[in-house]
């Protein structure tokens, strides 16, 4: 019997080519030699996965999996490991991705998904409150990862938060060897083709809800203080995107220009004033897709609204 705390307590497997949903308990042992997420993901892929099959056999896996920490007050602890056979490499493969969706998996009342199989028909997968549930995705075939997620939340009746989307676009669909996985708008989840790799399965997406449910701690205080005590010593982050300014300004020779052929961008005093990372806020943000428990400055959406590259832009 599973009673560690952190784990929802069981990981869900369905196998696609017969439509089936079972759970899997794994013991206390097991737990905490693995923890969960890239290590018991590996653990399924050794024990599964015969080594000389391709990333679209049937018999390969994609095990979306959390660790003890995901949905906990730690900041940043949405996120999600995916272990396959990777498509690109044709070898064992993690890779990541930030968010809401492990947390929400969590929630939903399930330490990961494995992945068996290959369905007749493009299916997704609903999570929410210790049930799921796979339905018919023929609606959603050709969209994008953002296009796949608002429709899902649009079907659910999902508003703010209150659910989060695991998705691949049309690359994956066709099965595309480096195609990307994708939670909500714009966190990837993409080495070594594992959109390929769900999309092999005929997967399109999943949704998990955030729901009424809690992860057990052994001491919520303390890991809220520990949680508190982690942003003490780090300079207030605001992104990424004041890296170019930043580097351009400090003449370091780092800042990449032409495909890192040369760092001389050429811009002058007054023009590189506007690329400062306030400067890009003011301007062009229009949203932000904090992930589970952060308050860091990224996951933001930022618009162009005049000029030539009129678009939106996830940074």
């Amino acid at each position: 019997m599973v009673d560690l705390k952190g784990y929802a307590g069981k990981v869900l497997k369905i196998n696609l080519t017969e439509g089936s949903i079972e759970t899997i308990k794994y013991s206390n042992a097991v737990l905490r030699k693995y923890l969960g997420g890239t290590a018991l993901g590996a653990k399924l892929l050794y024990d599964m996965v015969p080594r000389d099959i391709d990333f679209d056999d049937p018999k390969n896996i994609v095990f979306i999996g959390t660790g003890p920490l995901n949905g906990t007050s730690i900041g940043g602890s949405g996120s999600v490991s995916i272990v396959t056979k990777g498509a690109l490499t044709g070898g064992a493969t993690s890779s990541q991705a930030n968010g809401l969706f492990g947390a929400y998996m969590k929630f939903s009342g399930f330490d990961g998904v494995l992945l068996t199989g290959c369905a007749e028909k493009w299916q997704y997968l609903v999570l929410e409150n210790g049930k799921a549930e796979l339905r018919d995705a023929s609606d959603l075939l050709g969209l994008d990862t953002y296009e796949v997620t608002d429709k899902l939340r649009e079907v659910h009746g999902a508003e703010g938060r209150t659910a989060s989307v695991l998705s691949i676009g049309p690359a994956g669909e066709k099965k595309v060897r480096w195609a990307g996985t994708f939670l909500d708008h714009g966190h990837s989840a993409s080495h070594n083709g594992t959109g390929a790799a769900i999309g092999s399965k005929r997967l399109k997406a999943i949704i998990a809800f955030r729901g009424e449910g809690k992860i057990p701690v052994y001491d919520q205080k303390l890991l809220f203080d520990i949680s508190q005590k982690m942003y003490e010593d780090v300079e207030y982050f605001r992104g990424t995107i004041g890296g170019v300014a930043n580097m351009w300004k400090s003449q370091s020779g780092a800042l990449p220009v032409k495909n890192y052929s040369t760092f001389d961008w050429g811009v002058s005093d007054e023009e590189i004033d506007t690329y400062v990372e306030q400067s890009l806020r003011d301007k062009y943000q229009i949203d932000r897709m904090q992930c589970w428990g952060c308050r860091l400055l990224h996951s933001t959406m930022f618009e162009i609204k005049e000029g030539p590259y009129l678009s939106l832009i996830h940074i």
